[in-house]
């Protein structure tokens, strides 16, 4: 199995994002969607109330305001990179994604079977990603993503999985559903797979020492409670699939804190091939997820 692994970390200024929520909002109304009851329109609340509400009751009391601080700032955070993106965009399919994306429950709740509104967001954000390395986003086909660059074109189907026990089911729909697509010299197929939720229970927000601290801490997780743990399962997949997909990218992004109180954005992505990959595709592979 090869794997192009990449980790950034952006400080996660908590100012910039806030004040940006203001425009995001504004955007919203643009576009008819009741900003002022969706979701977002609560968030700086919740930051506030960490921050004016008083010394916690107790222990408990922190852990729960600092959740919601730490949650509400990474659903800023992540809307406000959509709309830095997209802001201008003004496609029916774009604006249809939008709209699903507003609503919703403050927070992702484990327990809750349906979480759509975050799929769609997370939809957004690979288009994101992808549209910072310079691919132009076609938001009115049927895929999840699709990304055109210099004549070259990315299919991407995009899985968000609650626990270890959905990665086989989606990994194996993602791949279904690109087969429906006429992979050629030009067109590549990718599934995106947010595995965050596998490993929360294994990650501590806060507290890291320093950045080095933190990305070595958060890559024996991500290497010993997932990659290695599923490194058969994935690997067969993908052989299976290679004429659909080039590989996966595995996607795991979450507010940290470092003991001096300083948030850090954190973002891995790891992108895994099969073994069984042509060089050719393999160096496609990594020209296609570099700028």
């Amino acid at each position: 199995m090869s794997e192009i692994n990449r980790m950034s970390y952006e400080l996660s200024h908590t100012n910039y994002f806030m004040n940006k929520m203001d425009e995001v909002i504004k955007w919203f109304e643009s576009k008819g969607l009741k900003a002022t009851q969706s979701r977002y329109a609560k968030y700086k609340g919740y930051i506030d109330d960490f921050y004016k509400k008083g010394n916690p009751k107790d222990l408990s009391d922190l852990e729960q305001r600092f959740k919601k601080l730490n949650d509400a700032a990474q659903e800023c955070i992540q809307i406000v990179q959509v709309f830095d993106s997209f802001k201008s965009e003004k496609s029916v399919g774009f604006e249809e994604r939008l709209q699903k994306v507003v609503y919703g429950t403050d927070f992702y709740n484990p327990e809750s079977k349906a979480d759509q509104p975050r799929d769609f967001l997370y939809e957004l954000l690979i288009a994101s990603w992808l549209n910072k390395l310079g691919y132009k986003i076609d938001f009115e086909q049927l895929t999840d993503v699709v990304a055109n660059r210099n004549g070259t074109t990315i299919y991407a189907e995009c899985k968000r999985i609650k626990s270890i026990n959905g990665l086989e089911e989606n990994f194996k729909k993602a791949c279904k559903q690109l087969s429906k697509i006429d992979n050629n010299a030009n067109h590549y197929g990718l599934v995106f797979i947010d595995i965050y939720n596998c490993v929360a229970d294994k990650i501590r927000d806060y507290e890291y020492s320093d950045i080095f601290a933190m990305r070595k801490e958060i890559n024996d997780v991500l290497e010993n409670n997932f990659i290695k743990q599923n490194s058969g399962l994935i690997e067969k997949i993908l052989t299976k699939n290679l004429e659909n997909t080039l590989g996966v990218v595995f996607t795991s992004v979450r507010c940290l804190w470092l003991s001096n109180s300083t948030p850090q954005f954190y973002q891995d992505r790891k992108v895994t091939a099969s073994s069984k990959i042509s060089d050719n595709n393999f160096e496609v592979l990594q020209k296609l997820l570099t700028e």
